[in-house]
């Protein structure tokens, strides 16, 4: 949706898949995954000329409205992922092994900044051939994985597995600034190695300690790179960011009646990115988006759903109420620089979600209440500023209603989001 009623939208998405699943023995499987994207943005919109916040109106002078901008973009990628598993013995012990191959190759092509007419129809005619920025960008990634399950045990399991991730990065084209055109012709390289260990101990037949170790990397990309559609001054030496997900938990059923899981997790974020607020030479604010220091979220998330019909009897003629909760506590904080102990932007100390079903025969109806709490959208925890992109998120409390009747052949779905029509963002945007 938007607001501004020359602004117009044109994205055709087309996204095929083809999946091949093969034994070749009673012991070993391959599994090939290939999906292929072809699509397209294209924009004309009001101009940025005075920011955001500029009226978009008739130029006395003219008569007119200001020429709008045009942008065309077009997206082409493929994703290709050969897996082979094979089940093996040592001793008497059961084992499995699973290792392959995945391939990527993506292509984006951008093009922005080009004049379009006065009018306030859909029209992408350009009045000058020549965009103010042309860009290509293709990205490269290689990445052979194996892992292996030794089932040390009938209850203990342990499964490391590895990963090596080649990324190619390549840029090419121009993009005009005030000091003039910027030409672009780089490609960049990335060998990753990514490693991972996962233990099981199985406490009964349907109930189980889980814990798991897990490197983890992000590079920088486009997106936050880009000066582009944003009113944030960007950090030109952005770094990639790294770090790991840990977590140890307990979960199982009992019986029909009773689901459970529940865990903490330790997950650390080295060289995060972010948004700062900053003073220019003149007493403006601004908003900053570089590497702001690393962080560290400590928490815990739990899932339960309990069925007390069902604990009592197997069989009732007015069917079955069920009531489930997923809740999250995250104590996430920066923990160097001179934002240390700071809470981290966008992260919620709170999410819980509440809500119960009620079933018989082919029909269901769930009510579902979502609380999430506060948080900050910058470093430093800012509570109000002039930059509407440093601020407080507020918390919110939002509830949904949906229904599901089967019939033999079909079955038939219905529900209602935000019911009570509550007002409520989840993130400022820059």
């Amino acid at each position: 949706a938007s607001f501004r009623a020359r602004n117009w939208l044109k994205s055709p998405w087309n996204v095929g898949a083809f999946k091949l699943a093969y034994n070749i023995s009673k012991n070993v499987s391959l599994n090939f995954t290939s999906s292929l994207l072809v699509s397209a943005r294209d924009l004309v919109w009001k101009n940025e000329d005075g920011g955001p916040q500029s009226l978009d109106e008739i130029n006395p002078a003219t008569g007119t409205y200001e020429n709008r901008e045009v942008e065309k973009e077009t997206f082409l990628s493929s994703t290709n992922e050969l897996r082979v598993t094979a089940n093996y013995n040592i001793a008497k012990t059961r084992n499995t092994i699973a290792g392959g191959v995945r391939f990527f190759y993506g292509k984006m092509h951008r093009q922005g900044g080009g004049e379009g007419t006065t009018g306030s129809d859909f029209d992408l005619t350009l009045l000058d051939p020549h965009f103010e920025y042309d860009l290509n960008f293709t990205t490269l990634n290689f990445a052979p994985f194996v892992e292996n399950i030794f089932r040390v045990t009938d209850k203990f399991s342990i499964t490391p597995g590895f990963r090596f991730e080649y990324v190619k990065s390549i840029a090419k084209g121009y993009n005009t600034f005030d000091s003039g055109a910027v030409n672009t012709n780089k490609s960049f390289v990335r060998y990753i190695p990514l490693a991972g260990i996962g233990l099981q101990y199985k406490t009964t037949n349907t109930s189980s300690l889980y814990g798991n170790f897990t490197q983890a990397y992000r590079p920088t990309d486009y997106s936050q790179l880009s000066p582009i559609g944003t009113t944030s001054i960007i950090d030109p030496h952005l770094k990639d960011a790294n770090g790991f997900n840990a977590d140890l938990g307990f979960r199982g059923t009992v019986k029909n009646f009773l689901s459970f899981d529940v865990g903490a997790f330790w997950l650390q974020y080295n060289n995060r990115i972010g948004l700062i607020e900053k003073t220019d030479a003149i007493g403006n604010t601004y908003t900053y988006r570089t590497n702001v220091a690393n962080s560290r979220h400590l928490g815990a998330e739990t899932y339960v759903e309990i069925n007390p019909v069902k604990a009592l009897t197997r069989v009732t003629k007015y069917g079955t109420v069920s009531f489930f909760n997923s809740f999250s506590f995250i104590d996430a904080r920066y923990t160097t620089s001179e934002f240390k102990n700071n809470l981290v932007e966008n992260a919620p100390r709170f999410i819980n979600r509440f809500g119960a079903t009620y079933a018989v025969e082919g029909f269901s109806v769930t009510l579902l209440v979502s609380h999430t709490s506060k948080c900050f959208s910058d470093a430093e925890n800012t509570l109000k500023s002039d930059d509407a992109v440093v601020g407080v998120v507020p918390k919110y409390t939002v509830l949904d209603l949906s229904a599901t009747y089967k019939f033999k052949f079909m079955k038939v779905k219905a529900g209602v989001n935000n019911l009570t029509n509550k007002k409520y963002f989840t993130k400022r945007t820059d």
